[in-house]
């Protein structure tokens, strides 16, 4: 159910109508009280207000916000697609998701669909002067909430392209993901190692689909264990590529005679299999998207080392945010009849760091700061991380010393390595 959440609020997130829709109900609202308030409350003002006053306000704006929707869309579009450019498209699901972009835009729609209601229930006839005075509060309430919109999202417009503003969104999700993955390694079931197997007998459950595995419902699995009295241990992964007829779920400690077709559809139902990567729930996705930016960086048509480095200091404020989140949280454990196996340190790190180290051997800058970066992530992640750490620091330095001729370039990263050396 989790998912399915997840996916509808993302699905949400990244669509411009639901503003624009909220708009034009409350112009039909405003308008339709606007149309009544007269026989209700009759004429409680000593002041009328002409209706030429607010159909000139109303034809205003529905004409400028018209005009201004198409600028903004064209506009977001193109700053996107520099950000692209500059990052990687995996990136774009993120900064399509960007509230404020899609808020001020919507406003603009929003607006204009209030002035066109408007305008039809002005021009209606019905509407008199108690009535005006309401729309007429209400195209200013709208006319302010407008210009102060359009002010703050030229200055955030400008934002929108630049690579920093898109690390600094990117590595914001990784926080979420990471931070998720630290305080609920089994996604709220037992975590146990991705070696670990069932006891001999165990009931396999086979995989329907081909595909990768974007969710696991532990929620849904943890049901279906209690009402049979089983343990319910999964088989994967998210970011798992499976193929069809592949076991997804043992079940074992129990009557398996009593599994009967319901119960087997409910777990395989409970392992979401889809075409690519998730980025609702994988944080391993999210740390891989944000290496990919400074990975592109360091292709020969950009030749950027300083975004690499950029990368790294996000990666390490990333690890250090997420620990100390999932510290505070601490480890929760809602469904201990659910084993599900855990993202070992050396998959998660490898997402995050092995680009950077392969791609930028050769930048001494880059080499060394890769070396220094891995340190002080190993100075605030748990102990248990420090020889997949040390893996990586050692991995990168190998890589270092292939590809620099420069006995003073080697000897820096050399220097730097002092979690390979210790």
């Amino acid at each position: 159910m989790r998912f399915y959440y997840n996916a509808l609020r993302d699905y949400l997130a990244e669509r411009l109508w639901l503003r624009p829709a909220g708009f034009g109900l409350i112009a039909v609202c405003v308008v339709a009280v606007a149309t009544g308030i007269d026989q209700v409350i009759g004429q409680p003002f000593s002041f009328d207000i002409k209706r030429e006053t607010i159909d000139g306000l109303l034809t205003i704006m529905a004409t400028a916000m018209l005009t201004v929707s198409t600028f903004a869309v064209s506009v977001m579009l193109s700053a996107y697609v520099a950000a692209i450019s500059a990052s990687t498209p995996r990136a774009f699901s993120i900064l399509v998701a960007d509230s404020f972009s899609k808020q001020a835009i919507s406003t603009f729609i929003g607006a204009f669909t209030f002035s066109v209601v408007g305008l039809i229930g002005l021009n209606v006839g019905f509407i008199q002067a108690s009535g005006r005075i309401l729309l007429f509060a209400a195209t200013i309430s709208v006319f302010i909430l407008v210009v102060g919109t359009l002010i703050y999202w030229i200055d955030h417009v400008a934002r929108i392209s630049t690579v920093s503003s898109t690390i600094d969104k990117v590595a914001s999700r990784a926080t979420d993901m990471l931070t998720r993955h630290l305080t609920h390694p089994g996604h709220g079931g037992t975590p146990v190692y991705a070696s670990a197997m069932p006891p001999d007998g165990a009931l396999a459950v086979l995989s329907s689909f081909t595909g990768t595995v974007q969710f696991i419902d532990v929620a849904a699995l943890s049901g279906v264990a209690e009402e049979h009295g089983l343990t319910v241990h999964v088989a994967v992964r998210l970011g798992d590529v499976i193929g069809q007829g592949r076991p997804i779920v043992w079940l074992y400690d129990g009557p398996l005679e009593a599994v009967d077709d319901d119960a087997k559809r409910a777990v395989s139902a409970a392992i979401r299999i889809g075409q690519s990567r998730h980025r609702s729930e994988d944080a391993v996705l999210a740390l891989k998207t944000l290496s990919e930016i400074g990975d592109r960086a360091l292709s020969p048509g950009i030749n950027d080392p300083g975004t690499a480095n950029d990368i790294l200091d996000a990666l390490l404020q990333v690890f250090s945010d997420a620990t100390r989140a999932s510290e505070q949280a601490g480890t929760a454990h809602q469904h201990p009849r659910v084993l599900v196996p855990i993202m070992d340190p050396e998959q998660v790190l490898t997402a995050a760091f092995e680009q950077i180290a392969r791609d930028g051997a050769s930048f001494v800058e880059v080499a060394v700061h890769l070396q220094h970066t891995l340190s002080a992530v190993a100075d605030c992640l748990p102990a248990v991380w420090t020889e997949a750490l040390r893996e990586q620091s050692c991995r990168a330095l190998d890589r270092a010393k292939g590809a620099m001729t420069h006995p003073h370039d080697i000897a820096r990263v050399e220097a730097a390595a002092t979690l390979a050396a210790g």
